[in-house]
């Protein structure tokens, strides 16, 4: 076996898994903005997708040569302290929420949260990355807040298509254990 048969063997992804590196860094890169948009997150809501942020914004800042992305850091980073913060002290005065809870959104516009989520928090980006570029600030920053629009815009999206396949398994539970329930009693044979 050749060398490069060794490696057409040993690094093939399947589509799965393409798909959750895809979804993993869209909602790291996702969570860049979440902090300024939303509050009252759960308590690992931020977890492995605000580590997998701070690492994309210390990558593109440093390889992309983007000098206002370490500004932008230190603002986030005050974010994320401030949501995090915000959480304890929720938990403390006993709020219960689930911990992946991806934090409420601001409907006092728009009474659709899922308006909100899919299009008026990516537009927000989609604005941010035109403003900053009209600014001066430099093409790199104004195009990573820019594709933050489509990166909220997706996850939003596929986070909405999983919580449609949770409910249906629900329902679907629901109605086995009814009919579980009618042959047990011998109401059906």
């Amino acid at each position: 076996m050749s060398a490069a048969q060794g490696n057409e063997q040993g690094f093939n992804l399947s589509r799965k898994d393409s798909f959750n590196i895809v979804y993993a860094l869209a909602k790291g890169h996702s969570v860049c903005f979440l902090p300024f948009f939303r509050r009252n997150f759960g308590s690992e809501a931020l977890g492995w997708p605000g580590l997998i942020a701070f690492i994309m914004i210390l990558l593109v800042g440093s390889f992309g040569r983007i000098p206002e992305m370490f500004p932008f850091l230190g603002i986030w980073l005050l974010a994320m302290l401030c949501q995090r913060a915000s959480t304890m002290r929720a938990m403390r005065q006993g709020v219960i929420r689930h911990s992946r809870y991806e934090g409420d959104v601001d409907t006092k516009l728009i009474k659709s949260r899922i308006t909100v989520k899919q299009f008026l928090e990516p537009f927000a980006c989609l604005v941010g990355g035109v403003c900053f570029e009209a600014a001066g600030l430099s093409h790199g920053f104004a195009l990573f807040v820019g594709w933050g629009a489509f990166s909220l815009a997706l996850v939003a999206m596929i986070d909405r298509q999983l919580d449609n396949k949770r409910l249906e398994a629900m329902r679907d539970a629901a109605i086995e254990q009814q009919y579980l329930a009618a042959r047990y009693r011998g109401d059906v044979e």
